[in-house]
């Protein structure tokens, strides 16, 4: 019989924890389903595989964070827009009043962009 080198005999390590830790959560998991009454326990998640069911919660917090840091940028660049425009301050060309011309004019974020390029 030949020998078996390290790198096999790691992977068969590797194997049997995981099949361990996987039979422990699945323990777990039925336990669960036995002595829990509890209905908010995860008990589908084996391996972080199966997404756990999201409330309604849960969706709303993430979308209104987001909403408030895009706010907050909104606000800002508002306030820069106000700002520059109070004081007169320009870019090389660029002044508030050929910005927001160019705004006025077309609400297509790739023509912006191609405008922009082309000066």
């Amino acid at each position: 019989m030949s020998k078996v080198n390290a790198n096999k005999k790691l992977e068969l390590i590797k194997a049997i924890r995981t099949q361990n830790q996987y039979n422990r959560q699945l323990f777990r998991s039925r336990e669960g389903f036995l002595y829990s009454d509890d209905p908010e326990i995860r008990r589908g998640e084996v391996y972080e595989l199966e997404m756990p069911e999201k409330t309604a919660g849960q969706d709303q917090g993430s979308v209104f964070g987001s909403f408030r840091i895009r706010f907050a940028i909104a606000v800002i660049l508002l306030f820069c827009f106000i700002l520059c425009d109070v004081n007169h301050l320009s870019y090389g060309d660029e002044n508030t009043d050929t910005f927001f011309g160019r705004i006025t004019k077309s609400f297509e974020m790739k023509e912006l962009f191609e405008q922009m390029e082309n000066l």
